[in-house]
């Protein structure tokens, strides 16, 4: 017996199991090599491969063919592969089949070998001790590596119902299959130490529960953020839920099994990357001196250089999800104000509109809704406009309001533009218009904003002892601001007919609502300076440009105009601020003739001005010499 023991170890038998393992894995080799699912299978599976010397190898030949080809090619033969491999890993050291696997996972092409290691990682990992952090940990940064390599979709600028078809785009596609098989990856290893359970320690899994709630964030940022997350639950009978919906989802529902407090959460990353970077600071960049302490995180769009950092754009989005789509609100405490719940997420607000994506900006704008819907009226002072936040807020809407491709988004920024403003007292909405008449450029922006400071003045005279906030030198110093024509005579009065023309109309109200005796709003006392430094270059300006176009209509009428010389008519065709071809000459006589009408509207409005106020001075004289004689 102990003869029989000392020839098994021998160096001979040893060779001889070394031989036939060689030989095993060469016919392995073979097998793959030629398809031969028959013959793979019955040297794995049939025979029951046992000899462990070789797993490493074999695993490594099984997975080099579970390619995306092999799949749609030869299903029989990567389906042979899927289950060899799966034996494998059952019968395995799970140590080092994770390595071997790790090893292979580690492409960012092919999503179907990727998808179809998942579940042997998955199964290497449950079957490690329970104390497997750091084996989790490299897997998963393996893993996710493939989701990060996604590409972003194209922004395709869809409005509405049209946003379904998003998920026609093979970017989309690629992006939930990925997720959705990434997400069934994680949820094994999420469940075992959800906070819900009663029986976990949190002290001890602490590491690992920190660790999967920061690449569950991570999701966010990328690629979640880019996707249309939306859905309405009234509207849940006549809608059918996404992929991109169902990834979301999942991800807030594992996200909820770690972070019983959202809040706390969003707080801590928060610190974290403020601390990050002042250390940061410290250590790398001496400071200049008179430069500011404070570290500006709202314009950060790259991702943390330190790994162990949440993105803004994923807390960013994890707001959005929370306050607009309502995903996760039960771990989100409802003891804070609504003005403090504002003031906090601005932040993010502002890193969402920073972006190009009309996506993403349609989140801005709707989670900025969502915050001010809450705020009751005349709830900011004026110093609450120390705060910078809310004058870039408020110039984020007004680009959102010009810029934006979505005609959808463009009308809700439009809509939340008096919203927001009315969410101020009198003096700080006063302020608020000041700025906008003074730095705003865009003619459409000004005529809606000379539209609600006319609102404003009628609310107020419509009232015994009227607020005095919009009346008297206020009044004066905003209609300084908006009426005027910067160009003189020279104005581009097209250009400019969007403020021209709510400019008059706010005159014509005040002549209208607030007569000479009268005199509550102060109009009276400047009028003669409104007459000559608005009326009287305008006058000039409508002359200039009324002869120009009628001129230029004839000329296209007799044929003497070319279709490239109606482009030199001055007429800037734009749309969301990009300039649109040139038009057909029947649609650029259109133009022309459009342009005519808005300069005899403009003279209509100016002449009507100057009727009522002439009435009114004449009466007032005539009165006047009465009580003289």
């Amino acid at each position: 017996m102990a003869e029989s023991e000392d020839m098994m170890d021998s160096p001979v038998c040893i060779d001889d199991q070394a031989k036939a393992a060689e030989e095993t894995l060469c016919l392995i080799k073979e097998s793959l090599k030629f398809y031969d699912s028959k013959g793979l299978k019955t040297l794995i599976l049939e025979e029951k491969l046992s000899d462990q010397s070789i797993y490493w190898e074999v695993a490594t030949e099984l997975t080099k063919h579970l390619t995306a080809e092999n799949y749609e090619k030869y299903t029989v033969f990567f389906d042979s592969c899927q289950r060899c491999l799966n034996y494998l890993i059952r019968t395995g050291n799970a140590k080092e089949l994770l390595l071997a696997l790790l090893e292979q996972a580690d492409t960012f092409i092919d999503d179907v070998k990727w998808k179809a290691l998942l579940d042997g990682i998955q199964q290497t990992l449950l079957k490690l001790p329970s104390k497997r952090y750091h084996s989790l940990d490299i897997a998963l940064s393996t893993i996710h590596a493939h989701v990060k390599s996604l590409p972003e979709p194209d922004d395709h600028e869809l409005e509405g119902e049209e946003n379904k078809l998003l998920e026609l785009d093979p970017a989309v596609q690629r992006i939930t299959d990925v997720l959705l098989g990434y997400l069934a990856f994680l949820e094994p290893f999420v469940l075992e130490v959800s906070l819900n359970d009663p029986n976990v320690n949190r002290q001890k899994d602490k590491h690992q529960i920190l660790m999967l709630r920061r690449y569950l964030l991570l999701l966010l940022n990328h690629p979640l953020i880019f996707l249309d997350l939306a859905f309405c639950e009234k509207e849940q009978e006549r809608k059918a839920k996404g992929y991109a919906r169902e990834c979301v989802e999942k991800t807030m529902k594992l996200l909820c099994e770690l972070c019983p407090n959202f809040f706390k959460t969003i707080t801590d990353c928060l610190e974290d990357i403020r601390l990050s970077k002042l250390k940061n600071k410290r250590t790398v960049d001496k400071k200049k001196e008179g430069e500011d302490d404070e570290t500006d995180i709202v314009d950060n769009w790259a991702e943390c250089k330190d790994e162990g950092l949440i993105p803004l754009p994923s807390l960013a989005c994890l707001s959005y999800l929370l306050l607009v789509e309502g995903l996760g609100q039960e771990h989100f405490p409802a003891i804070y104000t609504h003005k403090y719940i504002l003031e906090f997420n601005l932040q993010f607000v502002l890193l969402l509109f920073q972006k190009q994506e009309s996506l993403i900006v349609s989140k801005g704008v709707s989670l900025i809704g969502v915050l001010i819907r809450g705020i009751t009226p005349t709830t900011f002072t004026v110093e609450d406009l120390d705060n910078p936040n809310y004058t870039k807020a408020l110039n984020c809407l007004i680009q959102v309001m010009i810029r934006c491709p979505v005609k959808e988004t463009r009308g809700q920024a439009v809509q939340m533009f008096s919203t927001y403003i009315k969410m101020f007292t009198l003096p700080a909405r006063v302020h608020i218009y000041e700025m906008i008449f003074n730095t705003c450029k865009h003619a459409g922006v000004i005529g809606y904003s000379i539209q609600l400071v006319k609102d404003e003045i009628d609310t107020a005279l419509k009232q015994e002892n009227p607020d005095t906030e919009f009346l008297g030198l206020n009044l004066k110093r905003m209609l300084k601001f908006v009426a005027q024509l910067e160009e003189g005579a020279e104005s581009d009065l097209l250009e400019s007919s969007d403020r021209v023309i709510p400019a008059l109309n706010l005159i014509r109200y005040l002549v209208l609502r607030d007569p000479l005796s009268a005199n509550r709003t102060g109009l009276w006392s400047y009028y003669e300076d409104l007459e000559k430094d608005f009326f009287a270059p305008l006058r000039l300006a409508l002359d200039f440009s009324k002869s120009h176009y009628k001129l230029e209509l004839e000329n296209f009428k007799e044929g003497k105009a070319s279709v490239d010389k109606g482009m030199e008519l001055g007429v800037n065709i734009s749309v969301a601020g990009m300039p649109m071809p040139k038009v057909p000459r029947s649609q650029q006589i259109q133009i022309v003739e459009s342009a005519i009408n808005t300069f005899d509207l403009i003279d209509s409005l100016l002449s009507r001005i100057v009727e009522l106020a002439d009435v009114q001075l004449k009466a007032s004289k005539t009165d006047t010499q009465v009580e003289t004689i």
